[in-house]
């Protein structure tokens, strides 16, 4: 009988304190199930009237979409004799699926009911091991499972903003179609290099990616500093936002933004002067009322802003002065200025420059004095 029993054997001399005691009332009673592949052992909500040893082969447990794999030497359908209410008929709480060719032991409730109190309290204790060395397998898989969230958020996090991480790990991880745009009012930086593009030609891609990653750190450096978020990086330009849910923060987010460009502005100019390449910095900051949101279509994500304000930041980057006239690394628009602290407003010059767009759109300036 010994040899035809490994399952249950192996099984209590696993987690049984004393496993000949329980080996012969097993033994004496035991029936062996063969399933066939994909046949479900049991279904959820099926009453809990017996429990299976794996013999050989493996049984799917599912729980939710998650599997979890029972082989030989393992019990499943403890739990569910702990399940209800006293009194009434415990249910199953997943279905059991048989990967391919198993076989079981079938210990039925008549059987552990009929135990002697000594030997009850014994499988008890067995079953009480059993739970912990599950509950240990299911702490480890959401520590697996809380790394690889945190592996993936933080992949996403170098690929969009941070505002952006949480809507990209809904669709991701959770399924929802999208995030859904809302309003709000933004401050929005452009920023890019001139003279780069002139300057690449013919280098060595790899020489291009250093320079342009000395010349774009200094700007997420200073933006992140003073709590904003990289939109996007587009070739040597880079977008940048900061949401201001009420007028208060949005003043503090003019103040810091400009603080971030005036300084990001100063060590760009620096590592090109360092360079000997005549290469220079445009910023353009503007403030309105965006969307925000996914903008993405198909399957592709877009997490960004949207709205004239965005439009009107790039015109303040885009801007060429004519001859002669001043250039300033840093332009705001009047709405920013207005709204900047004495100390920030002295670092531009108090006259203001007027141009228009291709479509003849006026706009107001006003330029740092750097």
């Amino acid at each position: 009988m010994a040899a035809k029993t490994t399952g249950i054997r192996a099984f209590l001399h696993r987690y049984c304190p004393d496993p000949d005691a329980l080996i012969a009332s097993f033994e004496a009673v035991h029936r062996l199930d063969t399933l066939r592949a994909d046949q479900p052992l049991c279904l959820a909500n099926d009453e809990a009237d017996c429990l299976w040893i794996v013999e050989d082969g493996q049984l799917r447990v599912m729980a939710g979409e998650s599997v979890v794999w029972r082989g030989p030497g393992e019990i499943v359908g403890e739990m569910a004799f702990l399940r209800g209410r006293p009194g009434e008929a415990p249910l199953r709480g997943n279905e059991v699926v048989a990967a391919g060719r198993t076989r079981v032991w079938k210990i039925d409730r008549a059987t552990l009911d009929g135990l002697e109190p000594d030997t009850r309290a014994l499988w008890y204790e067995t079953v009480a091991r059993v739970l912990v060395a599950k509950l240990d397998q299911a702490s480890e898989m959401r520590a697996a499972q809380a790394r690889d969230l945190a592996d993936g958020d933080r992949i996403i996090g170098r690929l969009v903003c941070p505002e952006g991480v949480q809507a990209t790990s809904a669709i991701l991880f959770n399924g929802a179609p999208r995030i859904r745009p809302v309003k709000t009012k933004a401050v929005i930086w452009f920023s890019d290099l001139s003279g780069f593009s002139a300057h690449s030609e013919g280098k060595d891609p790899a020489e291009v990616g250093d320079f342009l990653r000395s010349l774009t750190d200094p700007q997420v450096e200073e933006i992140l500093r003073a709590k904003g978020q990289v939109d996007k990086h587009m070739g040597d330009a880079v977008m940048a936002f900061w949401l201001c849910n009420d007028d208060e923060r949005l003043n503090k987010g003019l103040a810091h933004a400009t603080r971030a460009a005036l300084e990001a502005a100063r060590r760009v100019t620096e590592v090109a002067e360092a360079s000997g390449l005549p290469i220079g910095i445009r910023i353009g900051l503007h403030a309105g009322e965006v969307s925000v949101g996914d903008f993405g279509g198909g399957d592709r994500i877009a997490f960004t802003l949207v709205g004239q304000p965005v439009n009107e930041a790039a015109r303040y980057e885009q801007w060429r002065p004519e001859n002669g006239q001043r250039t300033g690394r840093v332009r705001v628009s009047d709405r920013v200025y207005a709204g900047l602290p004495e100390d920030v407003r002295s670092s531009f010059q108090p006259t203001a420059v007027e141009f228009a767009d291709k479509h003849g759109r006026p706009f107001v300036a006003f330029l740092s004095s750097i």
